[in-house]
């Protein structure tokens, strides 16, 4: 069945004005797989502001650098709703998703995170969104369509792919050379992942659902304050391999994790045996290291 489209200006006028009768709020509840959705929503979480509004207008926008150009086509792929653009910003170049003046778009966004969210600050900026829409499909006489607010917040767990969204946005995996006495060689393995946000009350949830005992950092480089938690007990690093192998991530983090992966595996052998292939450990390092070169998000860090 082909989708009618509700479209409005951004005053709030009928570009469009046939489809009224023919939407049902049935077909507004039908997204995509369950899988695709928890990972969008925890991919949205892990953006620095999504949920954008003025007097005129309300805006969705995610958007990433463009090494990660091909999960923008696959968000809009996936939902089926959107517009893609470049935007060249300072010396690099931004690729946004953005959905914005089609009232069927944002109230099929509105049904995805309504009730859904992991995040208590991410929750207030929906909620004045939702507001926003609330407002204009009462002038446009259209308020049957809205679905109830739903005011809860979700907890975190392992056991679907939001947590695997939030990584592809807001984790990173480094590995390098650690000075060290205890080795003849002088030198050890240093394995880390790293979660990190401008909020901390989504760093608490992660933090108590992989049940780290890592400390939450708070952070300033530049004019950017965020807060991190640094992972590196080996235990927490094995919890947060199954729960990848297992919810497998969708942006270019997939090759760094790959190596990040069989690095763990050999710094696992290290601990239960005290041997160390050195010269193997140095080559799959050298093309870590390769992976991480000019990697902005590294950097801020």
């Amino acid at each position: 069945m082909k989708k009618n489209k509700i479209k409005v200006n951004q005053q709030g006028t009928f570009i469009e004005k046939d489809t009224s009768e023919t939407i049902r709020i049935e077909n507004l509840k039908k997204v995509s797989k369950k899988k695709f959705i928890n990972w969008f929503i925890g991919f949205t979480e892990g953006q620095e502001n999504c949920f954008y509004l003025n007097r005129r207008f309300l805006r969705f926008e995610i958007n990433v650098n463009i090494k990660n150009i091909d999960i923008i086509y696959y968000i809009k792929k996936k939902l089926g709703i959107g517009v893609i653009r470049r935007l060249k910003f300072l010396n690099t170049v931004i690729v946004e998703f953005s959905v914005q003046e089609n009232i069927y778009d944002l109230l099929y966004l509105i049904n995805i995170f309504n009730g859904n969210l992991r995040s208590p600050t991410k929750e207030q900026y929906f909620k004045l969104w939702y507001k926003k829409l609330e407002t204009k499909l009462k002038k446009l006489n259209l308020l049957n369509l809205l679905p109830k607010y739903q005011d809860n917040v979700k907890n975190i767990n392992l056991h679907n792919s939001w947590l695997s969204g939030y990584m592809d946005s807001r984790a990173l995996f480094n590995a390098r050379w650690h000075k060290s006495k205890k080795l003849k060689e002088g030198k050890n393995l240093h394995l880390i992942c790293i979660f990190w946000n401008l909020n901390e009350d989504l760093l608490l949830k992660i933090k108590e659902t992989i049940q780290s005992k890592s400390k939450i950092e708070y952070k300033t480089k530049g004019n950017l304050p965020f807060y991190k938690i640094v992972i590196e007990n080996i235990e927490e690093k094995k919890k947060i391999k199954l729960y990848v192998d297992n919810f497998h991530l969708k942006t270019n983090k997939i090759k760094k994790y790959k190596y990040w992966k069989e690095l763990l595996k050999l710094e696992e052998t290290y601990i239960k045996t005290g041997n160390q292939d050195i010269i193997l450990i140095q080559k799959k390092l050298i093309k870590f290291t390769n992976l991480l070169k000019n990697d902005e998000e590294l950097n801020k860090l």
